[in-house]
């Protein structure tokens, strides 16, 4: 997992307290934004509303119809399936640069999943009217959404094929992997994962129990893996946790 061994070229603010705004992460973040120009992204924005959702807040909800298309500019939203028999699965966490709800805009359609804001969240609001309009006279748009939608598809079906192959403890390593690599913030110790992941929403993401996670996360505590700092994790060897997660 070298990504996690030093500071990587392509992430975007690694100091916590820099606010990301779309001017400055566009270009190497959001796939949609990325395949306009500068003044095809002014034009796009400018359509667009700010919103803000404080942490627990609900973003949308499975079912509801879908009118807008959030592009995030901080935070981290959630989102999750919970299935007939009450079963939740988390299926992504998605921040700065990603987009939300653009499936029910395309398909003028109901959400199909909910979404949650896991911490402070802001963003822009983009109508499905203007979005189509927009997506009409600016083709690459269209380009942009399909790709982020693609790479979404491809990130679920992985996670299912995990879910129905891996073991409960190479889910989880492959869980972490994914939120370090995403959210790991570098120390001189590791990489702290913040805001923090409650064990039961690592639960939800890996298929397996609060007790479960519990008791794998304190067997990497003793083999000198992970590292608890009150809620939060520290991941103090990388290779090894790449290893586990293969």
């Amino acid at each position: 997992m070298a990504g996690l061994a030093r500071p990587r070229p392509d992430r975007i603010g690694p100091d916590p307290q820099m606010p990301l705004q779309f001017r400055d992460t566009a270009r190497r973040e959001s796939l949609i934004l990325g395949a306009l120009s500068a003044g095809e992204r002014a034009a796009l924005l400018a359509l667009s509303k700010p919103c803000h959702y404080p942490g627990g807040k609900a973003i949308f909800s499975k079912g509801s119809r879908g009118e807008t298309m959030m592009l995030i500019e901080t935070g981290r939203v959630e989102i999750s399936l919970t299935s007939a028999s009450g079963n939740r699965s988390i299926v992504a966490h998605l921040g700065p640069g990603d987009s939300v709800g653009e499936m029910a805009i395309l398909l003028n359609s109901e959400r199909t999943a909910d979404a949650l804001a896991t911490n402070d969240v802001t963003g822009r609001l983009v109508h499905r009217t203007h979005l189509m309009n927009f997506l009409a006279e600016h083709p690459k748009t269209t380009l942009g959404l399909i790709a982020d939608l693609c790479r979404k598809l491809q990130a679920t079906t992985e996670a299912l094929a995990d879910l129905s192959m891996a073991d409960g403890g190479t889910r989880l390593a492959k869980v972490l992997i994914g939120l370090f690599d995403r959210w790991g913030i570098e120390e001189a110790e590791g990489w702290r994962l913040t805001p923090p992941v409650s064990q039961s929403d690592l639960g939800d993401m890996a298929g397996l129990t609060r007790e479960t996670v519990n008791r794998q996360i304190r067997a990497w505590e003793q083999e000198g893996m992970l590292r608890r700092d009150g809620r939060e994790l520290i991941l103090l060897d990388a290779d090894k946790l790449d290893a586990r997660a293969h």
